[in-house]
């Protein structure tokens, strides 16, 4: 069977993502990069054969001096292609990536969010997926964090990204193909000196990466196999998100865990808690893991706290509420039944993308042993 061309590939792509979360204008984050201006052009192409409105939304981080000018370049190229634009300005720059990163898409969500928008485009590549299950590997992950980027997820960051979802159309695409197809269409791009950096680890992972072709490859290969097993994990988390987590008036939440495997459970615990609390982030693993083995197993468990939810048994299963110390601005039970309903839909997705490519071999054969570190509980009890 003849290849794709890489603009079919980017519109079957953006075509699978589900069409009510392209109402509105759909965001593109570009920065002037390769990667970004590819999702540019190619967004442009598609959008014009479907009537579709496009937002180019450029963060300027403000931690060089030419970061303006090359917002300015992205701005006067999007006007070229008669496309609206805007700059956002971090206005407390700090030179640590996982701040930066935060505040692009904290940024980028508010404006997209005040345009009428739900949906943003990143250029995110196969190159970026590599680099990313490498750097989890070494910090530790299991093997759901080694499943990699998603093509299509929630944002990040909260509560500036509640209802913004992230397509990552060009996520089966490799940085070099991305340039080739620019330098076959004329195309030139910005290169930001910082991904020369050997300060940041990232750079210090993509060099070793570009040593050669066969690490990624094997990092790659390995990365799908878990993101189908992640498939199988997110079809069940569905389903039981829609069973047996029950929201009351008052937004607490009633969860049954009692038929779960301990490691689901824990899942499970990680995503009502940062619902619960109003969160970003759900505690760290090692702590969900032994609370759940607690709940599951201890006939006298008699509650607990975590990550600002209060945590108590009762006769219908597990009671989380926030804790008293947070009720200063808790989630209402609409904004959390919200929440919980986004990630069942997450999960939903992920599971049929899996039904849609049944009748692969076995990718069981393809797993590798995954090692975890410890981490420190903080999980505290209950009077």
């Amino acid at each position: 069977m003849r290849k794709l061309e890489l603009t079919s590939r980017f519109d079957a792509a953006l075509d699978a993502v589900p069409e009510d979360l392209a109402g509105g204008p759909i965001g593109l984050a570009v920065s002037g990069g390769s990667d970004s201006l590819a999702l540019l052009h190619l967004a442009r192409q598609w959008a014009r054969a479907r009537g579709a409105r496009l937002l180019v939304l450029t963060v300027d981080h403000r931690l060089r001096p030419a970061s303006a000018a090359e917002a300015a370049g992205v701005a006067r190229l999007a006007g070229e292609l008669g496309l609206a634009h805007q700059t956002l300005a971090w206005d407390a720059p700090v030179a640590r990536q996982s701040a930066a990163r935060r505040a692009r898409h904290a940024l980028l969500a508010a404006e997209l969010k005040a345009a009428g928008g739900h949906l943003l485009l990143t250029g995110h590549t196969a190159s970026d997926q590599a680099e990313t299950v490498l750097m989890r590997a070494r910090q530790g992950s299991g093997w759901y964090g080694l499943a990699g980027m998603r093509a299509l997820s929630l944002s990040p960051v909260w509560p500036e990204g509640e209802g913004v979802w992230i397509a990552r159309p060009l996520l089966g695409e490799t940085r070099e193909d991305l340039r080739g197809w620019l330098e076959g269409q004329g195309l030139g791009w910005t290169d930001d000196p910082s991904n020369d950096n050997p300060a940041f680890e990232r750079i210090r992972v993509r060099t070793r990466l570009a040593a050669g072709l066969a690490l990624r490859d094997r990092t790659l290969a390995c990365q799908q196999h878990f993101a189908e097993l992640r498939r199988l994990e997110d079809a069940l988390l569905a389903n039981w998100l829609g069973r047996h987590v029950h929201i009351g008036a008052d937004g607490t939440v009633i969860a049954h865990l009692a038929d779960l495997a301990p490691e689901r459970a824990a899942r499970g615990l990680g995503i009502l808690l940062q619902c619960v609390a109003g969160r970003e982030t759900p505690p760290r693993s090692e702590a969900l893991r032994h609370l759940a083995a607690r709940s599951l197993a201890t006939p006298a468990f008699r509650g607990a706290t975590l990550g600002g939810v209060r945590l108590r048994p009762s006769r219908a299963g597990l009671k989380l509420a926030p804790e008293p110390v947070t009720r200063q601005n808790p989630p209402s039970p609409e904004a959390l039944t919200a929440r919980i309903n986004a990630f069942r839909r997450l999960f939903m997705n992920s599971a049929h993308d899996f039904v849609a490519g049944a009748g692969k071999e076995s990718f069981l054969k393809g797993l590798a042993p995954i090692f975890s570190y410890n981490t420190v509980s903080i999980v505290r009890d209950l009077p």
